[in-house]
């Protein structure tokens, strides 16, 4: 047991580097000066992004509050590299400022209005449409971007049909009349399964009443979801995410970085055996052939009955064409309650990557 953490650990940070690094810090190098958002924030965001073009969760990307476009300019630029022509996304913004706060927005929001010399202010939050048109088109992104000017509650509800079906709604408006007339107008067209990320949500306090009013005259039970990241070093909320589903994030964000550890491992097309005992609501189907374990005519069977059994399944899917086996973190007792299927396993066939979410087994031709 001891010698299996050892190995988990040691491929943790490699595992990290392929999943997270790749060109996701060049890509926020070119966005960085159309944003005030933090990196880590912008990395979440570019996790949940790639999360929905790995899944295949439908629909567009909608950011409410664009100011100079930053994060819409990384969403666009996954659709872009992802080679998306289905989806887009649609830029919202006033390109005038924010409207004043009121008193329902509290204390922080009163004092930053009130505050217009801080370094924070940014002119209220006042910028330009043909500046944020113009990066677009020097970023190469124009024709992944829908780029809307205008007050909130006149243009969602002029732009609703054209929109249709949501994956992501990013709401940076900050104020509760804002918050609420992005929730009242979009809600509906987040698919199952899409997200509702609320980014100002723990930073002024009519964001977070807009939400909690939103879900609470709906009676909707879905939780809120902190987003950490940090602020000169030291952990903290920056946002909170909404799961339209039966799901929270933290599990598809494990299934999604599972994923992308296999797609850094295995090569697209194979036939791989998943033992993950039917529990992972989102599976790379799009980029392997995946096989339960065990499997019978093709459907998941259950836990072996004995090693005897794991071993003589595994060794007919070999047979089958099978190429991989990957053992996810819902079967890991299964290698500490069958020793001789753990055993067979170590002894024959070659161990690829061991973390903390997956063992990749080659098995041997």
């Amino acid at each position: 047991m001891k010698s299996r953490l050892r190995r988990r650990s040691q491929n943790r940070e490699q595992s990290k580097i392929w999943v997270e690094s790749r060109d996701l810090p060049r890509l926020l190098r070119k966005v960085q000066s159309y944003t005030m958002v933090p990196v880590e924030s912008m990395t979440a965001l570019a996790r949940l992004v790639r999360a929905v073009i790995t899944f295949n969760i439908p629909g567009s990307f909608v950011e409410c509050g664009a100011w100079k476009g930053g994060a819409s300019f990384v969403m666009a630029d996954l659709l872009r590299q992802a080679g998306a022509r289905d989806r887009k996304v649609w830029a919202f913004d006033s390109f005038e400022g924010l409207p004043p706060p009121q008193a329902v927005d509290g204390a922080e929001a009163l004092a930053y209005a009130r505050n217009t010399d801080s370094p924070e202010y940014y002119d209220n939050c006042k910028t330009s449409l043909d500046q944020m048109r113009r990066a677009a088109k020097k970023l190469g992104l124009k024709p992944y971007l829908e780029i809307v000017k205008g007050w909130f509650e006149e243009t969602l509800p002029a732009r609703r049909e054209r929109i249709g079906r949501i994956a992501i709604l990013r709401i940076d408006g900050n104020w509760h009349a804002s918050v609420r007339c992005c929730l009242d107008t979009l809600f509906d067209q987040v698919v199952p399964g899409g997200f509702v990320l609320l980014h100002t949500y723990y930073t002024y306090e009519g964001c977070a009443l807009a939400a909690h009013e939103f879900l609470g005259k709906r009676q909707l039970g879905y939780p809120l979801e902190g987003i950490i990241g940090l602020n000169e070093g030291i952990a903290n909320f920056q946002s909170a995410l909404i799961r339209k589903g039966t799901t929270t994030w933290k599990s598809v964000e494990q299934e999604y970085l599972a994923a992308e550890t296999m797609a850094a491992v295995i090569p697209a097309g194979e036939s791989v055996i998943l033992a993950d005992q039917e529990q992972w609501e989102n599976k790379p189907h799009g980029r392997f052939r995946l096989l339960p374990f065990l499997e019978e005519n093709g459907e998941y069977n259950g836990p072996p009955e004995d090693d005897a059994a794991a071993v003589e399944n595994l060794e007919k899917l070999k047979r089958a064409g099978a190429r991989y086996l990957v053992v996810g973190w819902p079967a890991f007792w299964w290698l500490d309650y069958y020793t001789k299927f753990h055993r067979h396993l170590r002894t024959h066939c070659k161990c690829l990557l061991e973390d903390e979410r997956l063992l990749i087994f080659a098995l041997p031709r």
